[in-house]
């Protein structure tokens, strides 16, 4: 069975990204110098796939040395610089992480998905020796994990919002957006033990799942509505949180036992 390969490279990036790619790297090695080692860019973007109001930018800084409260502190001051120049994007993000981080074996799937998905910003390719894996039914838990820990802990944000959430007015679709690809990825890993299917394509995904799963196809189909238009009502995003659970949820439940 074929391995996933990474369809990603800066030639698939758009240029108006590719200017600002550019200008992180700039700052990445500016502040970070021979603590650096890597500087990746992750998701779609980076395949050339990002919709203009629903995809974000994610970007890592991969360190020799620990993380600190003013790399913390840098990061923002760079999210909150380029973030408003490129209104297509529905956000930026640049993270930083300890190298060491990636030989945790908790860190599997972290591994799996720069492996397969990720872009070299500059610095040294840490991924040639991390694995890929056919689809199945190992990949399938690998990537989706606790999924009810996931539901839990975006239910709570929605209910219980943060400081930093009351402060964004996007909060409550960021979180619906941020489930709805966990319960489209679930779908995906429902369809992978039946067939060796794998995409990142959200639609792709919908439309293999209600292929196998007829019955559940107005689910799958309002998670995809749900990723492309998020509901910015809370009363709206709980009853979605509490469909997934009751069907899609339970469906995966029995597939990745």
């Amino acid at each position: 069975m074929k391995l996933i390969i990474n369809q990603s490279s800066l030639s698939k990036v758009k240029p108006e990204y590719q200017k600002l790619l550019n200008d992180l790297r700039e700052k990445v090695e500016n502040r970070f110098g021979v603590d650096l080692c890597a500087y990746y860019l992750l998701g779609s973007v980076g395949r050339g796939e990002d919709r203009p109001g629903i995809s974000d930018m994610d970007t890592v800084v991969i360190l020799r040395r620990g993380i600190t409260d003013d790399d913390e502190v840098w990061e923002k001051e760079i999210k909150d610089e380029f973030e408003p120049q490129y209104p297509k994007l529905e956000r930026l993000d640049i993270s930083s992480m300890e190298e060491k981080e990636f030989d945790d074996p908790k860190a599997e799937r972290l591994r799996f998905i720069f492996k397969t998905d990720s872009v070299l910003i500059c610095g040294e390719d840490i991924t040639a020796n991390f694995s890929s894996y056919p689809p199945g039914l190992k990949l399938a838990k690998l990537l989706n994990g606790n999924y009810y820990k996931a539901l839990e802990e975006i239910q709570k944000n929605i209910i219980e919002p943060d400081e930093d959430d009351r402060k964004n007015p996007k909060y409550l679709m960021e979180y619906v957006r941020w489930f709805s690809k966990k319960v489209l990825r679930l779908c995906l890993g429902i369809v992978m033990v039946d067939e060796p299917f794998y995409t990142r394509n959200m639609q792709e995904m919908t439309q293999k799942f209600s292929e196998y799963y007829p019955y559940y196809q107005p689910q799958a189909e309002t998670a995809l509505r749900q990723y492309v238009e998020p509901t910015n009502d809370v009363g709206e995003a709980l009853d979605f949180l509490n469909e997934m659970r009751a069907t899609i949820y339970q469906l995966a439940d029995e597939k990745l036992a």
